[in-house]
This record gives C-alpha cells, structure tokens and sequence, in this order.
C-alpha cells in the first residue's frame, strides 16, 4: 500500500505541487551537531530520487540474479550432461561437487557415495602423487593434459587426463580446486599396443634383413664360384659341343643372380632401406657403355639397338649412376625380351629448359626407351609397374621373368626426382618414359680429344639401312661441323658417289653399315676401294657384336677402322680424329676398335687373399694370377694378421664371413698396429652381403673399399 501510494502522489506530482515550507533538521555526525536549513519540498525531492534510484537498482539486481540463476542452471545441466567428468575438491582431498560422468568414469553408484569418500586414501594408490597434484596445481595455479592413474571403486586403474585451475578469494586464500577428467585408458592401450606393434615390426624388419643379408652371402658365394668357374673354363680348349653346354650353364647362373638381385632390391625398397649413392659422372660415355654391354642379346635377334641424347643435355652430372644404369638395363632388356623385328632406342632429353648458368645446379632428363615391339594393352598399363605384374600369364610362360623389374624401376626413379610412365600399342610397340633430377658437376680440367677445326666441313658419306641410325649419326657429324651425305642403301651409295662424280665432289670419309639388304657392306667397301672418285678417301666400317668375323672381313678389305654397334660419340669422334691424324701424317693406321683391350699391370702386385670358400678362393687366384699378381691365400682372420707378421703385402682382399676371427676383425687389428708404424695397407672387402650398412661397416672397421 506504502509503494502504491507513493508511486501514485509522484505519478500527479502532488508533493512537488504543495506551497514551500522552511524547516530545519537537526543531526549528529562524527561526534558533532549539524544543522540544515532547507525548504520541505526539496528534503521530499531528494527522498523521492533517492527512492527511485533504490527501484531502479532493485530491479537491475532481480533481473542479474535471474540471468546467474539461468546461467548456472546451463552450466548445471552441462556438467550434468557431459561426457567428461568434472569434480571441485579441497587441497585436503575432500570432494566439493562431482558430476554423473566423473561419478561414472570412478565406478561408484551416486554422487552421495562419491562426495564421502577420502581423495588421496581411496583414489590414489600412492597418496603422494595427490601431493605431487596438489603441489604442481598450487605452484602453477592450473595444469593442462595432466595424465595420472586413479582407483576405481572396484580397485582395477583408470587413466585420465585432468585440465585443473585454482580458485582463490579476494585475499588469495585457495578456495577449492576444480577442473574436467577425461578418461584415456582406451587411448593409451591403443598407443601401447601401437608401440608394441612397431618394435615387433622393426623386429621383424631387422630379422628379415638379417635373413636377406645371409641369404644373399649363402646364395652369392656359390653362384660367383659357377660363374667365375664358367668363364674360366670357357677361356680354355673346349670341343664345340662343351662350349655351348659351359655358355648354357653361365646364361642359367646370370640369370639366376639377377633374379637374386631384383628380390633383394625389392626387398630393401619394402623396407625403406635403398638409398642413392650419387657420384660425378660422363653421361654420354656411361650410357653408351651400358648400352653396349645390352648390344649383343638385341644383335642377336636382328634388332638394331640405338642410343640417342640431345646436344643440348649436359655431359657432366651428378648422381647414382649405378641406379640409373638398373633403370635402363631393365627397360632396355624388357623391349629386347619383347622385340621380335625392328629396333630398340634409347632417347635422352632435357623435361625442362635448363635453367640459366648459376641459377640452379641440377637439371631433370627425359629419358625414353623405344621398341617396335608387341605392345601393351591399355588395361593392362597401369598394372605392370605393380611388383610380380605382366601384362597376363602367357607373358610369363612365354618370356619368363618375376615382374619386379619395373616395379624396382618406379621405386627408382621416385627416389630419383622423377616419374614414370608408359605409351603402348598392342602390335606396334612401346615407349617406355622416365624423368630423373640430377645435379650438374663441374667439368674436369682436359684437353678434348682430336681437334673440332680439323673436321669442320669434311664431307662425309653415311651409308645404314637404319633410319633411326642415320639420324643419330648425322647429329653427331653435324654437331662437329662436318658435311654429311646420308643415303640408306649401297644401291643409294653408288647413285650419291655419281652425283658427286658429275659435281667435281669428293668424299674424305665413309661410315658404311656392315649388314644391309641387297648390297651389303663390305660390297659396297670394296666397289668403294676400286673407285677413281674415292680414291684416297678413308672407310670406315660399323659393324655388329653378332657377328665376330666382320673384323676378319675389314682387315682382308685394307679396312682398319671399325666401330661395333651401338656407336657412341666419344667413340664415333675418336676413331675419325684418328683416323684422319694418321691418313695425313702418312703414319700407318692400326685396327681401331670401338672396346679397348684390359690395361696390363704396371707391376707384379703382392695381393693377400683372405677367403674361407675354396672354390671361391681358387676363382679368385687364377684370375688374378692371369693377370701376373702374386697371391697368397689365407682362410681366417687369424692367418691374415700372422701372414702380415711374416712378409709385406701391397693390398689386402678380405672376405668378410669367415671361421675364428672375420674380416672385420681381423681390420680393426691391423688398423691398431699400423698406428705405432704408420704405415697403412689398402684393404678392399669382398662379401656376397648386399645391404647398405654392410658398407659402412667395412668402412667404420678401417677398409678402404668395398666390393
């Protein structure tokens, strides 16, 4: 009624309208008497403001309370609701407040039973480590991710992860501690079972290397005494009959140990343990020795193999040469295996242009291996660089193989910086691609063989039945400035020879394939040789590995240069320069093959030969005794270090697995005496082992190579 009433006389102003009466009000105040003078109706103003004021603030305060009584009430239901659990307690381990999913989480039956029990007591099952909590919470004033093990209910452990904070008063006196739990235990198994997953598969990993490793040294050691064995009884007198069995048997061991090396890389890529071994390297002299050692099998099926590299790619890089070489010889093989008629090339290109001097020292190539051979259907492309995949079964019954060389390839060149792939018509052939990054190397300080000037212009006459041939050799000439005619028959020959009869031209040079349909090689050399317009004019003959006795027939014709396919510039440069030197000079001109003969000994070597195997051991000593080295023999550690008690050595071969002390040992031994000497005694590891770390063993134990 009092609130009505005034809220009714402000409404109508009725106070404020009354006639003003002075009065005066008396009060005390600290002791001492006051006095105010003042009108009634300004007392009656300041009382009615000071009452709505008082309203005012009342209602802010109802509608504040309202709104914590609704936020608590969310907050409530949130940690009512929510999966982590939630707890308030004392530094003294009492419980303040816990909700369902901690009362849950802890195995009891209600938040009643949970709220009596002694925290570091009961939950613990060390109550120091609730001291050590409540030590690093006071010191942190929170922590985040805190992991601890607690007590269920029933005695078995949870794990949890606890992020806590302090509560303090106005005075900074600890109130409570509190904070959400989140139970890991599930999480934690699993990344236990996780660990212990990945150590039995690093186990694992190591027990198959082991295995791989001893394998490869078991099954190495007797497949190096056949072949070895092989090819020093095919250097000896043999009937015609023994010859082709002995090459039988060798064919079978190479094959054989290639197999060996395709499971032994695929295995090392499984197990992510191949790594490159980059090196400076020639490129156009290392491609072209590799293609020549693939030349003789492609030859041998009438297939004309090719290697062609742009002028713009560098000569001088840097990389695992020893993998690229794998890269091509099984793509090379692959088409030849393929191939029945036609040809095989090899293409080498730039991917990118290559970047200004300076700017970047690498370069990535495009290389290309080409066959005309029986292609692969497009459904089967994308399999066949999976490992074990042809391109069907009858592939394998046909042409044998395990599939892991294209498998092994892809692996490679990924290793490499590259990509491959390939473009295939069944019945037409096949070109297989791959990139790979390499870093450019400084070119060696040397003279270059022969002189470019002494060439510029030269005509040449270039005569093969081969179009992809031509074209590789008209490069080379017309990179080195010479003039080259280039005709695809000795019928062709002849018809060119004429024109440039009637031309008052002649040619200062011939390059004549040996081995072309209707007119042959060496018929056209010697239509040649008699010839008054080529009269003084060199040739030079290109013969093919197949065929052993085009040498005897180049001799018998006066001809002294030959080159064996397939031709590789240094070779194809060499041979003119020489040739030409020799023609002007008036000296005589020896046989120039393309394969130079083995370098013989500077000196008699005294080799110490350490190795358990005795076939092995008897390989070893005939061929270095056929080319005039001393060896002694040895088959453990022990006898190396008392045979260098006894006499000198120049070098030491050391088997690495052998009885009482191996090779290892037997290093770190000699190494140890050699430092009171000084002196220091190569010594080069032989081992059938094929995993990298057994080369930086050899290495770490004091050796100076590995082979």
């Amino acid at each position: 009624m009092l609130l009505t009433r005034i809220e009714h006389l402000l409404a109508n102003q009725e106070l404020r309208k009354r006639e003003r009466v002075q009065i005066g009000i008396e009060f005390y105040f600290a002791g001492k008497r006051h006095v105010i003078d003042t009108d009634r109706r300004q007392i009656l103003d300041l009382l009615i403001s000071t009452f709505e004021n008082a309203v005012q603030q009342n209602r802010e305060l109802m509608k504040r309370t309202q709104e914590l009584e609704a936020s608590e009430e969310r907050y409530r239901m949130l940690l009512e609701n929510t999966f982590s659990g939630f707890y308030r307690a004392t530094p003294e381990g009492k419980f303040l407040e816990v909700n369902p999913a901690y009362v849950r989480m802890l195995g009891y039956e209600s938040k009643a039973e949970l709220l009596q029990v002694h925290i570091p007591s009961t939950l613990y099952f060390s109550p120091a480590d609730y001291e050590k909590l409540c030590t690093q919470l006071l010191s942190q004033g929170g922590l985040q991710n805190y992991v601890e093990r607690l007590r269920k209910k029933d005695g078995s452990a949870v794990i949890v992860e606890e992020n806590l904070r302090v509560a303090r008063d106005g005075e900074g006196h600890v109130l409570y501690f509190e904070g959400f739990v989140h139970d890991i235990t599930e999480r934690i198994r699993a990344e236990e079972a996780l660990k212990q997953a990945k150590e039995a598969a690093e186990a694992a990993n190591r027990a198959k290397s082991e295995f791989l490793a001893n394998m490869s040294h078991e099954i190495r050691t007797p497949m190096n005494g056949i072949i070895g064995m092989t090819e020093l009884a095919l250097d000896t007198d043999l009937t015609t009959e023994q010859r082709e069995y002995l090459q039988m048997v060798k064919t079978s061991a190479d094959s054989l140990l290639r197999l060996l090396n395709d499971i032994l890389d695929f295995s090392k890529i499984e197990a992510g343990r191949l790594e490159l071994d980059p090196v400076d390297f020639h490129l156009r002299d290392s491609l072209g020795k590799t293609i020549k050692t693939l030349a003789l099998r492609a030859h041998a099926k009438g297939l004309e193999l090719a290697c062609h590299i742009a002028p713009e790619v560098p000569d001088f890089l840097n990389g695992d040469l020893g993998r690229l070489r794998q890269i091509l010889v099984n793509l090379v093989s692959n088409a030849v295996k393929f191939t029945e008629r036609g040809e095989v090339v090899v293409q080498v290109g730039l991917a990118e242009p290559q970047p200004p001097t300076g700017s970047r020292p690498e370069v990535t190539l495009h290389f290309a291996v080409r066959d005309t051979g029986i292609g692969i259907p497009p459904e089967k492309q994308r399999l066949i660089f999976a490992p074990f995949a042809q391109a069907d079964a009858s592939t394998t019954r046909r042409y044998g193989g395990t599939g892991l060389g294209l498998a092994i390839s892809a692996q490679l060149v990924t290793l490499m910086g590259g990509k491959i792939w390939v473009e295939s018509e069944v019945g037409k052939g096949s070109t297989f691609h791959f990139t790979a990054r390499f870093g450019l190397a400084q070119e060696p300080d040397q003279t270059p063989p022969g002189d470019t000037l002494a060439l510029k212009d030269l005509p040449v006459l270039v005569v093969d039945d081969n179009a992809t041939q031509r074209q590789i050799l008209q490069e080379m000439l017309i990179h080195w400035h010479l003039q080259p005619t280039m005709v695809e028959s000795g019928k062709a020959a002849l018809s060119a020879l004429k024109q440039a009869q009637e031309a008052d031209r002649s040619f200062a040079l011939a390059l004549i394939d040996t081995h072309m349909p209707e007119m042959d090689g060496f018929a056209l050399a010697e239509h040649l040789l008699h010839h008054p317009t080529f009269s003084g004019a060199i040739i030079m003959m290109l013969c093919s590995p197949k065929h052993p006795e085009d040498i005897a027939r180049c001799r018998a014709l006066g001809i002294s240069t030959y080159l064996v396919k397939p031709i590789t510039p240094s070779d194809l440069f060499n041979a003119i320069s020489t040739t030409l030197s020799h023609a002007e000079t008036g000296e005589a001109t020896r046989p120039h093959p393309s394969l130079p003969s083995a370098p013989e000994p500077r000196r008699t070597l005294r080799i110490l030969l350490a190795e358990d195997n005795l076939v092995n051991q008897k390989l070893a000593i005939r061929l270095l005794e056929k080319r005039g080295y001393h060896v002694v023999p040895v088959k453990t550690g022990k006898e190396v270090l008392a045979a260098l008690e006894k006499e000198a050595f120049d070098l030491i071969l050391m088997d690495i697995q052998m009885p009482e002390m191996d090779g290892l040992e037997a290093t770190v031994q000699i190494r140890k005496r050699e430092e009171s000497t000084g002196e220091h005694i190569p010594i080069v590891a032989m081992t059938a082992h094929a995993m990298a770390e057994d080369r930086e063993r050899c290495l770490a134990a004091g050796m100076d190579a590995y082979v």
